[in-house]
């Protein structure tokens, strides 16, 4: 499998988001923890431009500067999780570099998981707490579909 740490990755972050998304209230997308905080919609906006950004970076090599619409919840919780299978297709084609794979992982990957911690800890701050795992003996298969 080409990429396959890089895949499982995204795997990772799949499995992630879907918890810190899951059970969420109908106000979710609007919550705030104060002034100058980023509300979940604008995280998850980010997040996707972050993803979107990496993947044209690997296919046709060059920088994207151009900032998404910002989508109700719904939609950017759509077209991160679209993003998510487009990266991984993008990922199975070429077999990158360790060097490259291992900026990705410092960088996009790791702000992403960074954000998911972010919107994890809104939902608890919001009511509606994630539960409890060990993350590291869950059932996660490398690979989007």
């Amino acid at each position: 499998m080409k990429n396959e740490l890089l895949r499982h990755t995204i795997s990772t972050i799949k499995y992630r988001f879907e918890k810190s998304i899951a059970d969420k209230n109908e106000n979710f997308g609007e919550f705030t923890i104060g002034k100058g905080s980023r509300t979940p919609i604008e995280l998850i906006n980010h997040m996707y431009h972050v993803l979107y950004s990496t993947r044209i970076f690997l296919e046709e090599e060059r920088f994207n500067t151009e900032q998404p619409e910002t989508l109700n919840l719904t939609q950017e919780i759509e077209r991160f999780n679209s993003e998510l299978i487009n990266i991984n297709i993008a990922l199975d084609i070429n077999e990158l570099p360790i060097n490259y794979s291992k900026r990705l992982i410092q960088g996009p990957f790791s702000d992403i998981l960074t954000h998911i911690g972010q919107i994890s800890m809104m939902q608890r701050l919001n009511g509606k707490p994630i539960d409890g795992e060990d993350f590291s003996v869950a059932s996660i298969k490398t690979g989007i579909n």
